[in-house]
């Protein structure tokens, strides 16, 4: 029996399964998966995330492929380029990401079996995991298994709501002069927006996500092929950002897309998932793990009501009205920079962020005034 089981070996997983090891904890992971393998995800790497990498020892430089320093913001009232102190967007693909630290896990003794886990069962003492092939035992399970996660399903916990992306690897010259520069645009669907990340070689992660459930498989190559790309395979995935109020149950804990940790402003998770797995294996080191998760985790839960307000103003208040409508937009203000900064720096909460946005409304609203 070990003392910790990870289902899933993406960055939640991985990083949990890195930490448990670095604590003396005999560790295995289980994916239906063998890597490298496929993944659909933008790939962005965040400021705050970077920072994380760092302070649990990773380097992630050798999977990077892009670091865009300026990212377009492409709205109805216009197109603004935002350039930063530091790369905002550090650009990966999620195969070799996850491939890299899977390979730092399981070379600091984390053992792997590849099976398909279909439901995990708690005892008195003990967690089952039951596989396709095989029937495991641990002390403890962390759940690191994306959205839709079998093993939240089977203590009963799943996030509350979840977005749709599609996303491809397309190729080729582009149409339009962006330079080095991301792009986010916010006019090619409701509710979300698309993006363009380069990467190596002539290559870009091109995708969409929105709030809203839909078919989009022919607006996304519609935009790639405005861009003048050829597109590669499509690939869809859940963006779970609404996560429940219990994040673990009796020995399991659940980190990442499996709890719907996701940003709703951003759609970033690769950091959430990071910072979970960490505390996930850390709280380990307690006499009472899944009370000291469930702590350990309280900040973000609340944080991320504040994130969903401020999803609604850029959504739904800038998006749909104020920039369509009026002309006008929070991006095109200098401050703007700094609040972003700041928040994909981990140096400013989305609770405080709504303080700064609240002054832009007003900003706004004056300017508009003015022109009456």
């Amino acid at each position: 029996m070990h003392d910790l089981i990870i289902v899933g070996s993406g960055p939640a997983g991985n990083t949990a399964a890195l930490v448990a090891s670095r604590l003396g904890i005999r560790a295995l992971i289980i994916d239906k998966s063998r890597h490298p393998r496929a993944k659909p995800c933008g790939g962005g790497l965040t400021p705050k995330t970077i920072a994380l990498s760092r302070l649990l020892g990773l380097d992630l430089s050798e999977v990077i492929e892009h670091e865009c320093d300026e990212v377009v913001t492409v709205t109805q009232a216009g197109s603004f380029a935002m350039r930063f102190k530091e790369p905002m967007i550090r650009v990966s693909r999620r195969e070799r990401l996850d491939e890299f630290m899977f390979n730092e896990a399981v070379n600091n003794g984390v053992e792997y079996v590849n099976d398909e886990v279909l439901k995990v069962k708690e005892t008195q003492d003990k967690v089952e995991v039951i596989g396709r092939n095989s029937i495991y035992e641990a002390k403890w399970v962390i759940g690191a298994d994306g959205a839709p996660s079998r093993v939240g399903r089977s203590i009963g916990i799943t996030p509350k709501s979840s977005a749709l992306a599609l996303m491809n690897i397309a190729s080729g010259e582009l149409s339009i002069n962006t330079g080095d520069a991301c792009i986010l645009d916010f006019t090619r669907i409701k509710w979300g927006y698309a993006w363009l990340f380069p990467l190596s070689h002539g290559y870009y992660d091109v995708g969409l996500g929105s709030a809203l459930k839909g078919r989009y498989s022919d607006l996304l190559l519609n935009y790639i092929g405005e861009l003048g790309l050829k597109p590669g395979r499509i690939m869809g995935h859940l963006i779970p950002y609404k996560p429940p109020t219990v994040v673990s149950v009796g020995r399991i804990m659940l980190t990442g897309d499996a709890l719907g940790l996701a940003d709703p402003v951003t759609g970033e998770g690769i950091f959430q998932a990071m910072l979970s797995g960490a505390l996930a294996a850390l709280s380990l080191r307690y006499s009472n793990p899944t009370e000291r998760y469930n702590m350990l985790m309280a900040n973000y839960l609340r944080d991320n009501k504040h994130a969903l307000m401020v999803a609604y103003v850029v959504y739904g208040v800038d998006s749909l009205f104020l920039s369509r409508f009026l002309g006008v937009t929070g991006f095109s203000r200098t401050g703007a920079v700094s609040i972003i900064e700041k928040v994909t720096g981990g140096k400013l909460t989305y609770r405080d962020a709504i303080k700064d946005i609240v002054k832009s409304i007003v900003h706004i609203s004056n300017l508009i005034s003015s022109r009456t």
